[in-house]
Formats: C-alpha cells, sequence, structure tokens
C-alpha cells in the first residue's frame, strides 16, 4: 500500500527551506560584504602640519633631531636617522638611501656630513646613487653633483649654464637607476622647458635630450617600455629605447594626479586645473603603442573631492567623510564605498591598498581590508 503524500506539507517544507537557505545567504552575503569594505587604522607620531613624504616604501618626516622613515608595510620595522645639524631644510629617502640637508651641509645616512659648494635646493635618492641640487652663490648658477652609496661623487657635476632645475629624481624601477631633470631655459625669448635623462647603470649617459616651447613640462612617468611627459597641454610618450615621439594626447585644463600602468595600458587620473571645480575628475586610459587609442571618462562626485589616487583594482576618492570607489570604467560600486572613521582633512597615497589619512592634528595609516 503506498503512502499518502502531503503535498501541502510538502509546499511548506520546501518554502521554509527557501526562506532558510536565502536568509544564510543573506548572512554569509552582509559578512563578506563588510570584509571586502572595511579600513583599519593605525595612528602614526606624525603631526600634520610636519613636511612627510612618500617614497621606497617609506613615509618620512623630519623631527627636532631625526629624519623618520615609517615602513608602510610594517611600522614596527621604521629607521630613524639622526640629523648631525638637528633642523634640516629638507631630504630625500629611497628604499636603499638617505640624505638630508640644510644650507651648504649634506648628510648620508651613515657617513659624515658633506659640505658642497653653493647652497643646496634639494635631494633625490635612487637605490644606489644620490643627486643634490645645489645653486652657486655668487654666479646664481644650478649644477646637480651625484654620489654613489658610499658617500663619494660620481664623475663630474652636471652643469645647467642657461636653465635652472625645476624637478628631478630618479627611476629605479625595472632595473634601472636614471636620473630625470626637467630644467627651464629663461634666457630665451620665450621660456623653453627641456627633459634630460642620465643612465647611471651605463655611468651616467645622457640618453635624450627633448625640449618644449609651446608648453611646461611638470611631471615624468615611467614603464617598462614608455617615457611619458606630462605638460601643461599634452602628455606625451616616448620610447625607452629610442628619442622619438610616439604619440601626444592634449589635456589643456586639466592636471594629472595619479598614474598606473597594467597589460600596456597606462591610465592617468586628472582633475580640472585649478580649485574651481572639486566635484570632477576623469581618467585617461592610453596604449603603450605607435597609436594612444585615447578612452576618456568623466566621473562626477556629489560632494567635495579631499584628494583621489588610483590603486589596484580602481579608483579611490576620499571626501570628508567617505573613501568612494570606481571602476577603471568609471562606474561607482556602492558596496565598495566606506564611511571614515576620522573625518579627512587630507589623504596620501601609500601603496595599492592603504593611504595616509589626515584629520586634524592626528595621522593614521587607514588600510583596506579584503
Amino acid at each position: 500500500m503506498r503512502p499518502k503524500i502531503n503535498f501541502l506539507r510538502l509546499i511548506l517544507f520546501g518554502l521554509v527551506a527557501l526562506v532558510l537557505s536565502g536568509g544564510l545567504f543573506a548572512v554569509f552575503y552582509l559578512m563578506f560584504r563588510q570584509r571586502d569594505v572595511s579600513l583599519t587604522y593605525e595612528k602614526l607620531g606624525i603631526q600634520a602640519n610636519m613636511d612627510y613624504t612618500v617614497s621606497g616604501n617609506y613615509l618620512s618626516y623630519a623631527s627636532a633631531t631625526d629624519l623618520v622613515q615609517v615602513n608602510i608595510a610594517d611600522t614596527k620595522k621604521s629607521t630613524i636617522t639622526h640629523l648631525d645639524n638637528g633642523a634640516i631644510d629638507g631630504f630625500g629617502v629611497s628604499s636603499t638611501m638617505t640624505a638630508a640637508y640644510v644650507g651648504s651641509s649634506l648628510q648620508l645616512r651613515n657617513f659624515d656630513t658633506l659640505t658642497l659648494n653653493g647652497t643646496i635646493r634639494g635631494v633625490a635618492c635612487g637605490e644606489g646613487h644620490c643627486a643634490a641640487l645645489r645653486t652657486n652663490d655668487i654666479s646664481g648658477l644650478d649644477s646637480i653633483v651625484v654620489f654613489n652609496a658610499s658617500a663619494q661623487a660620481v664623475g663630474n657635476p652636471i652643469d645647467f649654464a642657461e636653465s635652472k632645475v625645476v624637478n628631478f629624481g630618479f627611476e629605479t624601477k625595472y632595473g634601472r637607476e636614471m636620473l630625470w631633470v626637467i630644467c627651464v631655459n629663461t634666457q630665451a625669448s620665450l621660456p623653453v622647458t627641456t627633459v634630460r635623462l642620465y643612465d647611471y647603470n651605463n655611468g651616467g649617459t645622457m640618453s635624450y635630450y627633448p625640449s618644449f616651447y609651446e608648453q611646461s613640462i611638470e611631471r615624468v612617468y615611467f614603464t617598462e617600455d614608455s617615457v611619458f611627459l606630462v605638460g601643461t597641454e599634452d602628455i606625451i610618450r616616448y620610447s625607452m629605447d629610442s628619442s622619438r615621439e610616439r604619440y601626444r594626447v592634449g589635456i589643456y585644463g586639466k592636471e594629472v594626479m595619479d598614474v598606473t600602468a597594467s597589460g600596456g595600458t597606462v591610465r592617468f587620473l586628472l582633475k580640472p586645473r585649478g580649485s574651481s571645480n572639486q566635484h570632477t575628475l576623469y581618467t585617461l586610459a592610453l596604449a603603450e603603442a605607435d597609436a594612444p587609442n585615447t578612452t576618456m571618462l568623466t566621473v562626477y562626485v556629489g560632494e567635495n573631492i579631499v584628494n583621489a589616487f588610483l590603486q589596484a583594482s580602481g579608483i579611490r576618492i576620499v571626501t570628508r567623510t567617505r573613501m568612494i570607489s570606481y571602476t577603471f570604467s568609471g562606474k561607482n560600486s556602492p558596496s565598495a564605498d566606506i564611511i571614515l572613521s576620522y573625518p579627512a582633512d587630507n589623504a596620501l597615497k601609500l601603496d595599492e591598498s592603504s593611504f595616509l589619512l589626515v584629520s586634524g592634528d592626528d595621522c593614521y595609516i587607514a588600510k583596506r581590508q579584503s
């Protein structure tokens, strides 16, 4: 005799199971979604009014007697360099070198203080070299002196007889040790901007020397295959193996905030030049090829932007109260937006998952958890 089947009971049982499974799914979803968008905060011994910089996996700042390099990945492994002269005018750091200066005195970590002719205006550190920009106190001419890791001068000083150096630094990715220098010749009827590159894997050989008459060059970005010069009107691409210009893309009225490169595509994050518009950003994707294959997107944020930068999975926008996330294609991900635990007065990208949050007089490393 077949048992009787209570179809109503089966239907009710199925509905209950569906509701329970849906509830469990919702719980797991909320748990993982919350985990995906969480931030941890670590308070640092840095005051908001201090001068600090990010370089070589360190967040560095100068106290009254020391140069402190906070290891971003592990703050317990931070490095402190005692300054012989106390207060300093400026400093430069990399993952392997540290230099600080005041007046004409230059101090490299673990070495005695060096005295240079003229007034030092800036320093930059690579992996194996340090460059110091000095200005002659009598002639007013600029020159750069390069030192190796043993604090010995390398070659002759690099002189700039008719130009003033406006920016310089080292490119050390992809096994390179490249000193780049942006200088402006003000002797001509119109200012002429030039970019010099010196290869210290090959004895400091100058690799190329482009000049620009119609605009100023503000920044230099490197990838494995390219050099991108960011000007006031254009972004210009050169190949690393040639000084020939590959292409240029107009960015008039905009300025670059951050750059990232992956898979043959270089993405620039831009904002309107000046401070009149604090709600709009742009992403510009360019191909590392003979043609740019340009893709420009506009991102509008309905609140004032404190700062914005690019990280591994997209665009991070810090406002006074939130960190807002967009994909590289310009789509907002509301589930990835985060309410900040402290109101943001400033924000500074540290690496692919963390940033420096400045709130009032306090500074925190805010790290995204995933």
